[in-house]
């Protein structure tokens, strides 16, 4: 009885751990796209006109923060698995 208690213990563990690492991964790449997505709107503020450029700095400041923010949680659940 207590090796089945055992072993249900530990797969349970094992099971959180890789939630974590599941989530460590779809934080990170969240943090890449947000990570791309700003550096796009850097390049349209470039182009365009004086409001076009306040939209994209916005948008970029936006991306930027959303980027932090997704890395900061990927390395939260990260730390989190052990």
């Amino acid at each position: 009885m207590k090796k089945i208690l055992l072993a249900v213990a530990a797969s349970l563990t094992v099971l959180g751990a890789s939630a974590q690492v599941g989530k460590a991964a779809s934080e990170g790449t969240d943090a890449v796209k947000h990570k791309i997505d700003e550096k796009r709107a850097d390049r349209e503020a470039k182009k365009s006109g004086p409001v076009g450029k306040a939209v994209n700095s916005v948008k970029s400041g936006y991306h930027k923060n959303r980027s932090k923010n997704s890395a900061n949680k990927a390395k939260q659940a990260l730390k989190n698995t052990g």
